[in-house]
């Protein structure tokens, strides 16, 4: 079993980070850095792994063994980190608005930080259109950035990204108090039901500076400069290189067969 000081100090030397009493710079790099380092994955759902979200398990999964992992391992992990350094964090549920109209599940994670008399969302699970900074919450005076928090109806809020001039939702959450047995309730549906997303498909992406990666089934599209690229992928050798280039995950090349065969039978039709 690692120590939480141990976990801690392995961390901070992959994000190449020193600790230091908790700030908004610290809390920018750090989310910064995970972005870049630790990409947003559903591999563990598309091969059936068994992901436990104790800190031990989710820091060799997602830093040592470099599969990947979503919202409830990512934000998990760095919640654990978070907490380490000293920060004051909250765990928060939401629901994904895919269909706004529609009344989603909780199966989305995200982490809250306070500091002195602010507040901010910190989310590095949410995949490429997540915020790969801390988004400070202030719904009285949102601003107009890249993303915004807005109090939608009373004590609900939205997490809402600028896409080409407008506002557009990406999930809404209230305050009430949470817990790890609310998340492992999430992550079982999130990871095992049939109808789940992760389960029926292959995702994939990764924030860098300048530029954002992103895999859905069998098409990679790279957005950088303004521009945006599209790459197919025909076969599971092509499917591991690009994991392994791309998105410095690691499959072996049975497993990149079987990720490949899963998403070739539901490959997108547009």
């Amino acid at each position: 079993m690692i120590s939480d000081s141990d976990l801690l100090n392995r961390y901070l030397a992959k994000v190449d980070l020193e600790p230091e009493p908790p700030s908004l710079s610290l809390l920018q790099r750090i989310v910064r850095r995970h972005v870049e380092l630790f990409p947003f994955a559903s591999i563990g759902p598309q091969l059936g792994d068994e992901l436990p979200l104790d800190p031990e398990s989710l820091f060799d999964r997602i830093v040592v063994r470099q599969r990947g992992g979503y919202c409830f391992e990512q934000n998990g992990l760095l919640f654990e980190i978070l907490s380490g350094l000293g920060f004051e964090v909250t765990l928060v549920l939401a629901r994904v608005l895919h269909d706004p109209a529609a009344h989603s599940p909780l199966t989305h994670r995200f982490t809250l930080v306070d500091l002195g008399h602010e507040r901010y969302l910190v989310d590095v699970g949410f995949g490429a259109n997540g915020p790969p900074f801390p988004v400070r919450f202030d719904p009285s005076n949102p601003g107009d950035g890249p993303y915004r928090i807005i109090e939608h109806e009373h004590g609900e809020f939205h997490l809402e990204i600028d896409q080409a001039g407008t506002y557009v939702s990406l999930y809404r959450f209230d305050m009430v108090r949470y817990g790890n047995a609310d998340c492992e309730v999430g992550h079982f549906y999130s990871h095992r039901h049939p109808g789940a997303i992760f389960v029926n498909n292959l995702v994939a992406s990764r924030i860098l500076d300048g530029e954002v990666r992103s895999l859905r089934n069998l098409e990679l599209r790279v957005y950088a400069d303004g521009n945006e690229r599209h790459i197919a992928v025909t076969d599971e050798t092509q499917l591991r290189r690009l994991l392994a280039d791309m998105f410095d995950i690691d499959v072996d090349q049975a497993e990149a067969a079987r990720l490949f065969a899963l998403a070739a039978g539901r490959a997108p039709s547009d």
